[in-house]
């Protein structure tokens, strides 16, 4: 039998149905590797591709943690958004039901706010912030995570609508996923520079540097961006995930500058990085060892790579 308890402080509905999600499904596989990466990226949610009910754009957003910033610490937050901003004042109203899997039993928990909500401009997300307890989702007899994957469900009271389904997936690491550019004559650059398109994971990318800053960092710190080149497949909802880890060799005592950060590609954003990656006093201070023999050693790492599928 599973075995959980729910704290009740708002006006929610919870039960047990056979049905699945007539409007939606986000199967999360590599769990585990997900909740390391956004720990690691210092972000704390999830959130799905889009899925339409009504006429409007929703994505279902998972707070793995809780949403500290609103009291659901301890308990897995599960949220509603509507994408699209309605514009001129307007304004949706909807209920709406969350459903976790339960892989054994092959039922579904069901959420539900009691109260119907309204999306507008100024409040686009609405949710339950203490929607089901971490230590219960993670209880391998209650069977919500096995195989370190697991499904989230929604449904949208606007309109009916036929179900639509996202999967969010950990690509297999089959190659070495570093590379490293080393800029020559460093000192003699005038303006930005881009390395070489290197391969990882089967896909083409390359790093941009400007030696003097860009936008908020211009005249105080080394900007560096990362740009996949390879999106052709990235349309109709389709987003690539990327943890990545940026950073400066220090050549002379092994203390490399280095930040890591998660990204989201897609198919209008092909770039992310750093304004302000490196102050340019520490670039330019000769103890630190980031430039010997005016050549700069930048080292890119993507530790996982998550393949985010559109509904269908």
């Amino acid at each position: 039998m599973p075995d959980y308890t729910f704290e009740v402080t708002t006006p929610v509905f919870r039960g047990v149905r056979d049905k699945e999600p007539s409007h939606f499904k986000f199967e999360i596989e590599s769990y585990e590797a997900l909740l390391h990466s956004i720990a690691r990226t210092k972000s704390d949610k999830i959130e799905s591709s889009e899925f339409n009910v009504g006429g409007h754009s929703w994505a279902l957003v998972i707070y793995p943690n809780g949403n500290t910033k609103d009291s659901g610490s301890g308990h897995l937050s599960l949220y509603l958004k509507l994408v699209n901003k309605p514009t001129g004042g307007g304004s949706v109203y909807a209920s709406f039901k969350f459903f976790i899997f339960d892989q054994e039993r092959e039922s579904y928990i069901t959420i539900q706010d009691s109260r119907e909500r309204r999306f507008d401009a100024a409040h686009l997300e609405w949710g339950i912030p203490k929607a089901f307890p971490v230590s219960a989702f993670s209880d391998e007899k209650n069977a919500l995570l096995v195989n370190d994957s697991c499904t989230f469900g929604a449904e949208v009271y606007v309109i009916t609508s036929t179900a639509a389904v996202s999967r969010l997936s950990l690509t297999e690491r089959d190659t070495y996923r570093s590379n490293s550019w080393q800029v020559y004559d460093f000192s003699r650059l005038r303006a930005d520079a881009y390395s070489d398109p290197f391969s990882i994971e089967g896909r083409s990318w390359k790093l941009h540097l400007y030696p003097k800053g860009n936008l908020t960092g211009q005249a105080r710190f080394l900007s560096l961006y990362l740009y996949l080149n390879d999106r052709t497949d990235l349309v109709g909802g389709r987003k690539l995930y990327a943890e990545c880890e940026l950073s400066i060799k220090d050549q002379l005592n092994g203390d490399d500058f280095k930040q890591t950060v998660g990204f989201w590609f897609d198919s209008v954003n092909d770039h992310h990085g750093f304004d302000t990656f490196l102050p340019l006093a520490d670039l330019n201070n000769p103890l630190k060892g980031f430039k010997e023999n005016d050549t700069l050693i930048i080292e890119a790492t993507i530790n996982e790579i998550f393949m985010l599928k559109e509904a269908s």
